[in-house]
């Protein structure tokens, strides 16, 4: 159902290379912080891939370019933010991805719950669409939770240091991401009703 093009298999190979390379020099420097984000990267690059063979299984359909667009977001986070240390070096950079991820977590629930969920009853299609919209917010919130979640974890299994200012940093991330969530979600909400607003009843 789901199929992943050369063009991302090539990509996503390039990123693990890229990431091993890395992870053999943290090794043979000692440089074990280094040598520990290499591996939770090469890890989570992994993750767009099992969902991609999970949702196949299911017969549940992916938004087009769901891995191409996991494994690029997931390249920008550890390699570039956490390795090539983009987090320390531009003061905006975990603000934008906590940012673009808010956005793309919205666009994906709003792609599955539109390709699997149907409206019934006597629901009206502008109800149904705040539901999809409120969903969809609530489903960003999460995983924007979620993110938070993996990097305490990983601070705690790995020696590594990803939340770095604490609960300000914390807190902020989420602010950020729940935002832009919230923008996307409203957005696709009255955007709907301004091309139904001759025909749309609550």
């Amino acid at each position: 159902m789901n199929k992943a093009g050369k063009f991302t298999v090539g990509i996503a190979l390039i990123f693990e290379i890229i990431l091993l390379v890395h992870g053999l020099t943290a090794l043979w420097q000692k440089q074990w912080p280094d040598l520990g984000l290499s591996a939770l990267a090469m890890a989570t690059i992994l993750v767009p891939w099992l969902l991609h063979y999970l949702a196949n299984r299911v017969h549940l359909k992916l938004p087009p370019g769901f891995v191409m667009a996991g494994v690029v977001f997931i390249f920008l986070a550890q390699y570039l933010g956490e390795i090539r240390k983009f987090y320390q070096t531009f003061w905006w950079w975990d603000i934008f991805l906590h940012g673009l991820f808010g956005v793309l977590a919205v666009l994906f629930a709003l792609y599955m719950l539109q390709s699997n969920l149907k409206k019934q009853g006597q629901l009206s299609k502008a109800r149904f669409t705040l539901f999809l919209a409120l969903l969809s917010l609530c489903f960003a919130m999460a995983c924007s939770a979620a993110w938070e979640l993996f990097e305490y974890m990983g601070d705690i299994v790995l020696p590594v240091k990803m939340v770095k200012g604490g609960l300000e940093d914390t807190m902020s991330d989420l602010f950020s991401g729940s935002l832009t969530a919230l923008l996307t979600a409203a957005g696709y909400y009255f955007l709907w009703r301004f091309m139904h607003r001759d025909k749309t009843r609550i």
